[in-house]
């Protein structure tokens, strides 16, 4: 009954891929589509942990399992599938290669979670490689000059990545004696090894200098295939590492120098090579680049000190929920945007891509937030001398994050990507709205779903808002200079100056007309009394008062001259004192 539950999880997209060879069933499937991943989904939300089962008859044997790690991975794989499937399901509708994407589309996803409840190096491998060469066809899907580029260059990587991922299993393999994982990690592999197996899971994690074939991949494939390459299928290279590697058992401090070296070069490199992008879709490839740099940093701070191990786990499982949730957001938002045909649409769509992207960039609070700070402090369990230069580079690349972010947004206004003509504006905007919701709710779900390994983030400060206002100030601040440069510093100026020159001039106009109603009301006012004093009489009025008021005061004045003044009372003489002689 186990072996079944867990055969289901990944024979549903299969058996979906199989029935889209058949014309007549391809209308059901897609309809289907969406609820392929929702097996999985189950298995890993009702099943006792932990949880194994065998085929001994199938090839050489292949064993299944799952613990909490692959659970939550599951969990938040499987729902990437779910909204990528929904948004599939509409922009592949009056496609005419539709079926072909689906049928490759289903085959990467059965890859994707079967390796996640692989146990053995044989099926491991053999899900890897299906969902690696499935996503080919992905990339390709558009046929134009740019896909075909990209996807020389995705296979290319991809080959290098399976020859070195296959080549340490191999070796590891047969140092162990066997093929289970856990026999693997327990047996500590050799440095040669653990190198090729870091090489083999780096190239689908995009860590630089293995990541040219990310950006170009995610810019050329259509919005739902880019949905999954970037938030489900490159966490299979850091899945991968967590599952064979022997992470907090044994140290290789070359390796994990190596790394971090190479996240730290990452999370900055991608931020020089994105801003020049003019792709949105790139943009955001070249953004999971550099988050795939912080997972880096904590899978190099493993393998240096493996007692940091322990809390450096939970929290490397948090960043990639929250990175898959939050890149899976910002891609099917981009289709979204690019479904939409009003304005008003459109700044609605735009106000509502800066949840996930708030949230990517580590907004105060935000997993973002509490996935860096709580990163921050599990690294300090590990090597005193880079935990410095750790600390820095986690604060910056929340700067890196933000400036990328802006550039995305400014540019899925001025190069958006195209939507399928007949696809309704509304199509994309469910499963978006839910990945973003879902990204910015998991703080408060991650206790809940993760129980025993959520103390960290739980414990975890909310992070600090300075790094993203000043990346803000930095974006705003290149706009201006940007428009600039373009329109001349003359016209700038001017713009510049517009508004308060028209302040100026309503001033001066508000102004004058008050001197004038002044004027006239100094004018008017002379002529309105004397012809009220003629149209009245005052004038012998006025004399006849005049007079009164003289005869008044001389009346009173008199009055006051006859009546005595008080005379004060003067002191007694003063006695003069003559002494007798």
């Amino acid at each position: 009954m186990q072996l079944l539950a867990f055969m289901t999880a990944f024979a549903t997209p299969l058996f979906l891929a199989a029935l889209l060879i058949w014309p007549q069933a391809r209308a059901l499937v897609w309809r289907v589509m969406p609820f392929a991943p929702l097996p999985a989904l189950v298995l890993a939300m009702l099943a006792n942990l932990p949880l194994e089962a065998q085929a001994e008859w199938l090839i050489l044997g292949l064993h299944f399992g799952l613990d909490e790690v692959s659970r939550l991975f599951i969990v938040f794989t499987a729902l990437l599938w779910c909204a990528a499937g929904t948004a599939a399901r509409h922009w592949m509708r009056d496609d005419a290669r539709a079926a072909s994407f689906g049928v490759l589309f289903a085959m990467a996803q059965a890859g994707n979670l079967g390796l996640l409840l692989a146990q053995d190096a044989l099926s491991f491998y053999a899900f890897f490689a299906l969902m690696s060469f499935a996503s080919y066809g992905l990339v390709l899907h558009m046929r134009d000059a740019k896909a075909q580029s990209a996807a020389r260059l995705y296979i290319g990587f991809v080959v290098l990545g399976e020859l070195a991922l296959f080549a340490g299993l191999a070796l590891a393999a047969s140092q162990a004696g066997s093929f289970l994982l856990a026999d693997l990690r327990a047996a500590a592999p050799s440095g040669m090894a653990v190198a090729l197996l870091i090489i083999g899971f780096g190239v689908k994690l995009g860590i630089m200098p293995l990541h040219f074939w990310l950006p170009p991949a995610h810019g050329a494939a259509p919005v739902p295939a880019s949905a999954v390459l970037s938030g489900a299928m490159i966490k299979a290279g850091l899945f991968g590492m967590l599952t064979v590697l022997p992470l907090g058992s044994v140290a290789y401090a070359d390796h994990g120098t190596v790394l971090m070296a190479a996240g730290m070069v990452t999370i900055f490199a991608a931020l020089l090579l994105g801003v020049q992008q003019d792709n949105p879709k790139v943009v955001l490839g070249f953004s999971s680049v550099s988050q795939m740099g912080i997972v880096a940093l904590g899978l190099g701070a493993g393998l240096m000190v493996p007692a940091a191990w322990a809390v450096i786990l939970p929290v490397l499982v948090f960043l990639a929920a929250h990175h898959a949730l939050a890149k899976g957001a910002l891609f099917l938002g981009t289709g979204a945007y690019a479904a939409q045909t009003g304005s008003l649409s459109r700044i609605a769509v735009t106000l509502a891509l800066l949840i996930p992207a708030l949230v990517l960039a580590g907004l105060p609070a935000s997993s973002g937030g509490f996935g860096k700070e709580a990163l921050k402090t599990a690294l300090a369990a590990g090597s005193p001398v880079w935990l410095p230069w750790l600390t820095v580079a986690l604060s910056l690349s929340g700067i890196a994050t933000t400036l990328l972010m802006a550039r995305y947004i400014a540019l899925i206004w001025r190069n958006p990507p195209k939507a399928p003509a007949k696809m309704a504006a509304e199509a994309v905007l469910l499963p978006f709205i839910s990945l973003a919701a879902a990204a910015l709710a998991l703080p408060v779900i991650w206790p809940v779903l993760a129980q025993d390994m959520a103390a960290p983030i739980s414990t975890a400060e909310p992070g600090a808002l300075w790094p993203v206002g000043s990346a803000v100030l930095l974006a705003a601040g290149a706009a201006t200079f940007a428009h600039a440069q373009h329109i001349g510093p003359s016209v700038f100026l001017a713009q510049l100056l517009a508004p308060f020159n028209a302040l100026g001039a309503r001033v001066d106009s508000v102004i004058a007309a008050k001197r004038r109603a002044a004027r006239r009301v100094g004018h008017a006012v002379p002529k309105l009394l004397g012809e009220t004093a003629r149209r009245w009489r005052l004038g012998q009025t006025a004399i006849a008062g005049l007079i009164a008021l003289i005869l008044i005061l001389e009346f009173g004045a008199g009055l006051l001259a006859e009546t005595p003044a008080a005379s004060p009372t003067a002191p007694p003489p003063a006695q003069i004192f003559t002494p007798d002689f």
